[in-house]
């Protein structure tokens, strides 16, 4: 997964103020243990939610689809999103997010007459310019 510049400047932060585990873990407790799936899920994540001022009930999952939808607003096509999401085929993505693809008309407007103006023989000249 790329690793996007204000996530990476966030981990150097979190790794300078709290060191990885003895196997690499990034994120511990204060005896340097990973942390359980129960205790994330109720004190860790619950309490980040709060501080980002997101509604209580947001879940990781909830995450997960704003992270798509803000790829697939930003252009990023459906099998990259599909990679970054982890699945093995664009349908999912497709099926639960084509709504928020962006309207291609434009684009496709644009590519044809990019490429037909490049393959057009020249304009006609008027005798008046021509002189």
């Amino acid at each position: 997964m790329p690793l996007p510049l204000v996530v990476a400047a966030a981990l150097s932060r979190h790794i300078r103020e709290f060191a990885p585990g003895a196997d690499g873990t990034l994120f511990t407790t204060r005896f340097g243990a990973p942390y359980r799936h129960d205790c994330y899920g109720t004190r860790i994540f619950s309490a980040a939610v709060r501080r980002a001022g997101l509604p209580p009930s947001t879940t990781s999952h909830d995450l997960r689809h704003r992270y798509a939808s803000i790829l697939l607003a930003q252009g990023e096509s459906v099998i990259g999103v599909s990679e970054r999401l982890g699945h093995h085929n664009a349908s999912p993505v497709l099926s639960t997010y084509g709504h928020l693809v962006p309207d291609s008309e434009d684009r496709t407007r644009r590519a044809v007459d990019s490429a037909w103006a490049a393959c057009a023989p020249p304009a006609p000249r008027d005798d008046a310019t021509a002189r």
